[in-house]
């Protein structure tokens, strides 16, 4: 019987520590790189398990954070969002940080930008020197 309970253990460990490292960002909207032609009216992220915002931070080209009354979830979620402010023109950052079922911390960063059409080859320029990233 203790042979069971053991690897009975150890399957639910490897299970859940499998679980939670393959958990990622699947989607955010704005899309990360998006070009758009007016301010979005959300901000959403979505991942592929269950997870506990602990921050998520949205600034502007000036480095300016934007309030949009973020409050880390006490409860794991898959998907989240918040309306935003009203975005003036220019290149936005959006940063997050997020824990999975077992405490793995996870972060990650995507850009968008707002703007009218002749900004945005200005903005592809800045867009091709930035990428997402994501990290555990």
């Amino acid at each position: 019987m203790k042979f069971f309970n053991t690897v009975a253990a150890f399957l639910s460990l490897t299970l859940a520590f499998s679980a939670s490292a393959h958990i990622s960002l699947t989607e955010s909207a704005p899309a990360n790189e998006a070009m758009l032609m007016q301010s979005p009216e959300q901000l959403s992220l979505t991942f592929s398990g269950e997870v506990r915002l602990a921050k998520v931070v949205l600034t502007d080209a000036d480095n300016q954070p934007v309030d949009f009354s973020f409050k880390p979830s006490s409860k794991p979620n898959m998907a989240f969002s918040w309306p935003l402010p009203t975005l003036s023109k220019g290149k936005y950052t959006a940063k997050w940080i997020a824990l999975g079922g077992d405490g793995h911390k996870m972060t990650g960063t995507f850009n968008f930008m707002v703007g009218d059409h002749g900004a945005h080859d200005e903005m592809k320029k800045e867009m091709s020197s930035s990428h997402s990233q994501h990290s555990h």
